[in-house]
């Protein structure tokens, strides 16, 4: 028991470390994209400096580094106890099923809008139905 009560305030301590490191991360990269935007001589450098990180890439980094971090103590929990082997592959399988479904349909919605917008010519009869992304609309 005084074992869980460790990691999870080891956990806890990782993860308030890892929310100002990115707090941090974040001032930085304005400061250098305001320090780019203010240097920026022609158009495509200011269009370059203005483009942002997409939220949803920022927001699966952080979960990506917290299960990291998940797995870490799970494996030295298995090593410990071999019993808990099936709540770690669980812990594991779970999100990693859920997320990069979910990051893939986005990506899939968000590539049929660039298409449609890009080649207006070539899809001109081809809705564009995002509730039905993923499905066949054919």
């Amino acid at each position: 028991m005084k074992y869980y009560i460790i990691a999870t305030l080891i956990a806890f301590l990782l993860g308030v470390v890892m929310t100002f490191a990115l707090a941090l991360a974040i001032r930085h990269t304005r400061r250098v994209r305001n320090k780019l935007l203010s240097s920026a001589t022609t158009q495509t450098e200011r269009k370059k400096a203005l483009k942002k990180a997409e939220f949803s890439k920022l927001v699966l980094a952080l979960v990506l580094m917290t299960y990291f971090l998940g797995v870490f103590i799970g494996v030295y929990a298995t090593v410990l106890d071999i019993s808990q082997l099936g709540v770690l592959l669980a812990y594991i399988g779970t999100p990693t099923t859920v997320a990069i479904g979910f990051y893939a349909w986005k990506a899939k919605a968000e590539n049929v809008v660039k298409i449609k917008r890009e080649y207006s010519k070539e899809t001109e009869g081809i809705p564009v139905d995002l509730n039905n992304v993923g499905g066949n609309q054919y």
